[in-house]
C-alpha cells in the first residue's frame, strides 16, 4: 500500500469515527464540526504538498481557482476589490455539499435527499452565488445528480450510487472547507480579496505549503502578468504587492489604485520582443507564464518617443453597429470592442480572456455616451468633462484620438 493511499484510508477513518461519535453523543447528522479533527487536517494542510492531502476523489485547488476567477470578473465590473464569495463563500459552498453527501450516506432511503431544488434559496445563495455552472455540474455529478430535462432545470435527479462513495465525498468536502479556512487566516488583512485570494490558491496548486504563506508572504512570489498582457500594444504597469504585470487601463489595475497599492512603470510604451531580438512585435517571445524573467523580455520605449509601426487602435466587432456606436464591454485578449448579446463576447468569456466593461469613465463617473467618447487605443472611455478637458489627446495613453473613432 502507497502512502497516498494509506493516507486517503487514514483520514477516512478518522472523519467516519467523528461522525458516528456527533451521532450518537449528540445525535447531529449536521457537517462535521470537529475542532479536533479539524487542527489534525491543518497540520497535514500547512506543511504538506495539498495534492497528497486532497487524495479523496476531489480537486478543490481547481474548483477554487475558476470560482476565485469568476469573483476577480465580478469584482472588477463592479468596481471593488472584495467579493461576497470568495473562499468564505467556497467553504459555506463545500459545507453544503458535504452535508448533501452525508444526507445520502446515512439515509439513501429519504425522498427529499434525492432531489434537488435548483430554485431553493440555499442552492441560489450558496451554491449557484459561488460556483460557475460547470463546477455545479461536476461537483453535484459526483454525488451522482443529473440534471431533469422535464423539470426545466428545476431539480436535478439522484443517479443510484455507493454508500462508501458518498462517505468519501463527504470527507473530501471537509477537506476542501477545511482548506479556504486555513488560506483565509493565511491571507490576513487581505482576506475576502479576489485577487489576492486567486493568487493564493495558485500558488497552493504549485504545491507550496500554507505554512510558507502567511499574511504577505504571498507577495514574495515570482512576478505573474495578468491576461491583459495578452494585448499587441501595451502600456505596463506593476503592483508591487501583488507583484502582478498589467495592461494601463486593466479593470484589475483599477482596483490596485482604488487600494492604493503601490504601483511602478507608467506611460512608457511596450512592445513584446521576438525571440531573435527584434521588438517590431511581430512575433512574440515564448509563453507568458509566471515567471520573472519574463520581465527581460519586455522592451521598454521613451514615453516622448515616436508610436510603434505596430500600434494599431482597437477594433469593432461585426456585432457592432457602425453607424450608431455602442459599444459595452472590450476583450483585451482579442483587443476587440462587443455589444452586450455578442455571442463572441461570451465566447471571450468561457475563454477566460481578460475582458473590461466599458460605460465608466476613469474619474468613476458614468459615462453619459453623447458622445460616445472611447479611445481606441487603450479602451478607456472619458466622460464629456474629461474629454472637454483634453478633446484631441486622450488623458489616460497620451496618444492622439485615431481619427476613425467616434470623437
Amino acid at each position: 500500500m502507497n502512502s497516498g493511499t494509506q493516507r486517503a484510508r487514514d483520514l477516512l477513518t478518522a472523519y467516519d469515527l467523528s461522525l458516528e461519535q456527533q451521532i450518537l453523543g449528540r445525535g447531529s447528522s449536521l457537517a462535521c464540526r470537529d475542532q479536533e479533527l479539524w487542527k489534525r487536517v491543518e497540520g497535514l494542510l500547512r506543511d504538506r504538498d495539498p495534492q497528497e492531502i486532497h487524495c479523496l476523489g476531489l480537486d478543490p485547488l481547481t474548483v477554487m481557482e475558476e470560482s476565485l476567477k469568476m469573483a476577480v470578473t465580478t469584482a472588477a465590473s463592479r468596481g471593488r476589490a472584495k467579493t461576497r464569495g470568495g473562499l468564505q463563500g467556497l467553504a459555506k459552498a463545500f459545507e453544503v455539499l458535504e452535508q448533501a453527501a452525508l444526507n445520502l450516506y446515512l439515509g439513501p432511503w429519504r425522498e427529499e435527499y434525492k432531489v434537488v431544488k435548483t430554485y431553493s434559496g440555499l442552492f441560489t445563495h450558496h451554491i449557484k452565488a459561488v460556483l460557475p455552472p460547470p463546477q455545479i455540474e461536476q461537483l453535484f455529478g459526483l454525488l451522482g445528480y443529473r440534471s431533469s430535462p422535464s423539470q426545466q432545470e428545476q431539480v436535478l435527479s439522484v443517479a443510484p450510487s455507493s454508500p462508501d462513495d458518498f462517505l468519501r465525498l463527504s470527507c473530501a468536502f471537509f477537506l476542501a472547507r477545511c482548506e479556504c479556512r486555513l488560506l483565509e487566516e493565511a491571507l490576513g488583512k487581505h482576506r475576502g480579496e479576489a485577487q489576492w485570494e486567486l493568487k493564493m490558491v495558485r500558488e497552493r496548486q504549485r504545491g507550496h505549503g500554507s505554512g510558507r504563506l502567511q499574511d504577505g508572504a504571498v507577495s514574495e512570489a515570482v512576478d505573474s502578468l495578468c491576461s491583459c498582457v495578452q494585448s499587441p500594444h501595451l502600456s505596463l504597469r506593476r503592483c508591487v504587492q501583488c507583484r502582478t504585470v498589467h495592461n494601463d487601463g486593466c479593470a484589475m489595475l483599477k482596483l490596485c489604485e482604488e487600494n492604493q497599492h503601490l504601483l511602478e512603470g507608467g506611460s512608457s510604451m511596450v512592445s513584446l520582443q521576438r525571440e531573435d531580438g527584434g521588438a517590431d512585435g511581430s512575433r512574440t517571445s515564448p509563453a507568458l507564464s509566471s515567471s520573472s524573467s519574463q520581465m527581460s523580455s519586455l522592451v521598454l520605449h521613451d514615453p516622448q518617443s515616436s508610436i510603434p509601426s505596430f500600434l494599431c487602435p482597437i477594433t469593432f466587432h461585426d456585432c457592432c453597429n457602425l453607424g450608431h456606436l455602442d459599444p459595452k464591454v472590450l476583450c483585451r485578449s482579442c483587443n476587440v470592442f462587443h455589444s452586450t448579446s455578442c455571442r463572441g463576447q461570451q465566447m471571450c468569456l468561457e475563454l477566460d480572456h481578460s475582458v473590461q466593461p466599458l460605460g465608466v469613465c476613469v474619474c468613476g463617473r458614468t459615462c453619459s455616451r453623447n458622445p460616445l467618447v472611447l479611445c481606441r487605443y487603450c479602451g478607456s472611455e472619458l466622460c464629456n468633462e474629461c474629454w472637454y478637458h483634453s478633446p484631441v489627446v486622450c488623458r489616460v495613453c497620451h496618444l492622439t484620438y485615431d481619427q476613425s473613432s467616434p470623437v
